[in-house]
């Protein structure tokens, strides 16, 4: 992790929770409470793979020892591969049978590559063929002249609307809620049932200007209403340079309607927090916080510490 962390300190933020995954991995988020977590991994060359997907499978199927006692499961793993490798679809195989983990995780940046590129469409009828999840950063943001490319000239909306027109039975998701074209990829939730956005860093309110993130957010509570069974939560965890909990706290204030809970907390007196929460505000909380990413990654309720394990995840959603 160091190498990723000097990459994070040189050309993004400062990480939080260095000496904590260190010292405790994600044993962490289990102990602060949370009923299942999702790891991911991504190749960045070739050649590497395989071996992350072994580390990451060791890391879930160790914390479900410990944790869920052979009653439960606390934690999924996403599987990487580089597109275009020799034996890339062998490797992916492997993670979702050998390995049982519940789906793969792409990313255009690091990877330096568009999401449409042909060596792209293997690893998407991979998944679709075990009918797994691809979780993509695609969207322009956020992003890195640290990068090799320019993500820029990689990453658009139309780019994905291209993969989900060629891969109709693909669940795909694109995280950050697809930062800097919200509106586009939200109007991309009409016409792809199968596409979700996931919530990671667009609640950290640390990358805009205060009057920025008001509108943003009075603008998010709109589009939460609208599509909460299509958005689910993320964090980066542990690469955020905010604590764990703070994004989720900004997501409740803001389908409270209360304004960012912790970046301006004198903007509404306290006794009127919370007074605009509703049955259906309710329902979205629900919707994103857990249950939409439990259908999106086939996390049975048992193993959210529900009770009974919940129908299988059908191959559209």
């Amino acid at each position: 992790m160091d190498a990723v962390w000097g990459f994070y300190d040189s050309f993004y933020w400062p990480v939080n929770y260095k000496k904590t995954f260190t010292a405790s991995k994600a044993d962490f988020l289990i102990d602060q409470g949370l009923s299942h977590v999702v790891l991911l991994v991504y190749a960045h060359k070739n050649g590497i793979a395989r071996e992350l997907n072994r580390f990451l499978a060791n890391m879930v199927q160790d914390m479900n020892q410990r944790y869920g006692r052979g009653q439960r499961r606390v934690a999924s793993g996403l599987a990487t591969v580089m597109p275009g490798e020799p034996d890339a679809v062998e490797i992916l195989t492997e993670a979702f049978t050998t390995y049982n983990l519940a789906g793969i995780k792409m990313h255009s940046h690091v990877q330096c590559i568009a999401a449409n590129d042909p060596s792209m469409d293997e690893v998407y009828e991979t998944c679709v063929r075990f009918q797994k999840p691809c979780l993509i950063h695609a969207g322009k943001s956020p992003n890195s002249h640290g990068y090799k490319v320019d993500a820029d000239k990689i990453c658009d909306v139309s780019i994905i609307e291209d993969v989900l027109q060629r891969h109709p039975n693909l669940r795909l998701c694109v995280p950050h809620l697809g930062m800097h074209q919200y509106q586009e990829y939200f109007d991309l939730l009409d016409r792809y049932p199968n596409l979700y956005l996931d919530t990671t860093v667009a609640l950290g309110a640390f990358m805009n200007s205060h009057e920025e993130t008001k509108g943003l957010f009075r603008f998010l509570q709109t589009m939460f209403l609208q599509y909460s069974d299509r958005i689910f939560f993320g964090s980066d965890w542990p690469n955020i340079p905010y604590d764990w909990c703070y994004e989720i706290a900004n997501l409740i204030s803001i389908m409270d309607g209360d304004g960012e809970a912790i970046v301006v907390p004198s903007e509404m007196p306290k006794e009127m927090r919370g007074q605009q929460r509703t049955p259906t505000t309710d329902v979205v909380l629900e919707r994103i916080l857990w249950r939409n990413a439990s259908r999106f990654y086939g996390i049975s309720e048992k193993d959210l510490g529900l009770g009974q394990s919940s129908p299988a995840v059908p191959s559209q959603l």
